[in-house]
């Protein structure tokens, strides 16, 4: 007899159940279905963001990071919706509609980036609504503050209208002042700045699913 068609023999002796739970025993991991996440690039098309004289456009920055969060998220093999995958206007409305579309355990990241008429604003902030949503806002922010070593800015709640409407786990990350020198220069021009961000927010969002 084959080595194979032992081996079929022996598991055949055994329930799926026990059989998985003999698997874990040994050390393997089990499979894990994946997770679904709505990544919301903020603005877009005839809105661009930011604030009047802006030099770096806030649609650019925040729709070539959340590509490169949900390439980083399927391959490590979730589920991912965009509410916009190219320079195009999406209502409000319509991001929401996205996430309630999606399954109840989806998870929605708006990806932002900040501005302020005083240049030497810096920094990371996170927004939740709701305390459901908060441990997934906190997830992110951490490994972003870390990943850049910017200024801690906090976690902070907000009635964002794609966090107070929403009924996903939802938050709104702003990764940064596209109006500071500094660290809106990094953005718009360092691609691997951009993708520090996106490894950090991908991984935020890893450590909800996993």
């Amino acid at each position: 007899m084959s080595e194979i068609s032992t081996q079929r023999r022996f598991w055949s002796c055994f329930p799926r159940v026990a059989c998985l739970a003999l698997l874990a025993a040994l050390g393997f991991s089990l499979p894990v279905g994946a997770a679904t996440i709505v990544l919301d690039p903020g603005h877009g098309g005839h809105d661009p963001g930011g604030i009047p004289g802006q030099r770096v456009s806030e649609k650019q920055a925040a729709l070539d990071v959340a590509l490169r969060v949900r390439a980083r998220l399927q391959a490590a093999g979730q589920k991912v919706v965009m509410t916009r995958s190219s320079d195009v206007f999406v209502e409000l409305s319509q991001r929401v509609a996205a996430s309630k579309r999606a399954p109840a355990k989806a998870l929605f990241v708006s990806i932002h980036f900040n501005s302020a008429p005083n240049r030497q604003a810096h920094g990371i902030e996170t927004y939740h609504f709701d305390a459901r949503s908060r441990r997934l806002a906190e997830a992110i922010h951490r490994r972003v503050v870390a990943a850049t070593g910017e200024e801690d800015r906090g976690v902070r709640r907000a009635r964002f209208y794609v966090l107070r409407t929403n009924r996903r786990t939802a938050v709104l990350a702003e990764l940064g002042f596209l109006t500071n020198p500094q660290e809106g220069g990094r953005v718009a021009r360092s691609s691997a700045y951009r993708q520090k961000l996106a490894n950090a927010v991908a991984s935020g969002v890893l450590s909800m699913v996993h």
